[in-house]
């Protein structure tokens, strides 16, 4: 079984982090001048890379020696855990100069379990750090929150996650993968790690990495599908409208999905009726021909703002819902009846 390309690729030192400038060079100033606090709090979105830059601060500080004491706050969140850690952290590290626990979701963490580690944080060991990365800072008490040093970490861009997986894609022999990585660097809301994980998945379905067959991998719907969807009701063919929703249900595909996308395709369009400009929707660029057909229509703004809108009040209504597929066919009906 080959390495996962998440693993693979994470980074090592911190050239090779993606964003975060400010926070890195925080860390590499304190790392220079040897002056470290007990406790760090490193925030952000899922794959922004929290555990990756603590690996690698921990690292530094012990000139890569011992290895920092990874723990999953959320499968050991009881107070007992905790203390088993704190008397855990009243001993030297054997290794390495400093004994570094890294905590990964520690929002987690019990009530009791954050009275038992407030103790110790209030009174420190010496020669023991502790790394806290979480996804939910809000969760954490402001008693503990006052006595760690807090790092807010970005989401990253989706230009870097492009590059990033332009260069992963190039490392490993895949092809044709430009438009690919466009698509999968605007749909995974800033979040390296998840940006990975699709690549890998398609690539898995083939290494020649065309956007159709990525979007078939991914299990999502083709663009080809979406706009053709989105002309069918500017244009009232309620039958080509309905054919697509028929074929796609027979696929075995999400329908919710199918209107996750479609309410994404028609902000995107709004959007780019507004600005005149690709780069500011989610868009791949490839498509510029498809988009700039589509929006063109009179009172563009106006109505994909009132489609945008009929299609997010069906997106609510399918949570509860029992017969998704009746009750897309009867909502996208009404909004061919009523011309949006």
């Amino acid at each position: 079984m080959g390495e996962a390309l998440a693993v693979k690729y994470r980074p090592q030192t911190f050239q090779e982090v993606v964003s975060q400038k400010s926070v890195i060079t925080i860390l590499q100033r304190q790392i220079d001048l040897k002056q470290y606090t007990n406790c760090y709090l490193f925030c952000g979105a899922s794959g922004c890379g929290k555990t990756s830059i603590a690996r690698i601060f921990a690292k530094a500080i012990n000139n890569g020696k011992g290895r920092p004491i990874e723990i999953d706050g959320a499968s050991n969140n009881g107070v007992d855990n905790i203390r088993s850690i704190i008397e855990d952290a009243q001993q030297r590290a054997l290794d390495s100069e400093y004994k570094i626990f890294i905590v990964d979701e520690v929002h987690a963490l019990s009530t009791n379990a954050w009275q038992a580690f407030l103790k110790c944080l209030e009174e420190p060991p010496m020669y023991t750090i502790f790394i806290l990365c979480t996804t939910n800072p809000e969760k954490i008490p402001a008693t503990i929150l006052n006595r760690v040093m807090r790092f807010n970490l970005n989401r990253l861009s989706t230009e870097e996650i492009y590059k990033r997986l332009c260069y992963i894609s190039q490392q490993e022999g895949f092809t044709n993968y430009e438009e690919s990585c466009d698509y999968i660097s605007k749909m995974c809301n800033g979040g390296a790690r998840d940006a990975i994980a699709y690549l890998e998945k398609a690539a898995s379905y083939s290494k020649q990495m065309d956007i159709y067959l990525t979007t078939e991998a991914l299990g999502t719907i083709s663009y080809k599908t979406l706009f053709s969807m989105i002309n069918s009701i500017i244009d009232g063919n309620g039958k080509e409208l309905f054919e697509n929703i028929s074929r796609i249900y027979n696929q075995g595909q999400n329908l919710v999905l199918l209107v996750d996308q479609l309410v994404d395709l028609t902000l995107n369009i709004e959007k780019y009726c507004i600005f005149q400009d690709i780069s500011c929707t989610n868009i791949p660029s490839s498509l510029l021909d498809s988009l700039t057909y589509t929006a063109n229509i009179d009172n563009n703004i106006d109505y994909f703002a009132k489609l945008s809108e009929e299609l997010l009040s069906l997106k609510n209504m399918l949570k509860y819902d029992t017969n998704i597929y009746t009750t897309i066919e009867i909502t996208l009906n009404k909004i061919l009846r009523l011309g949006v």
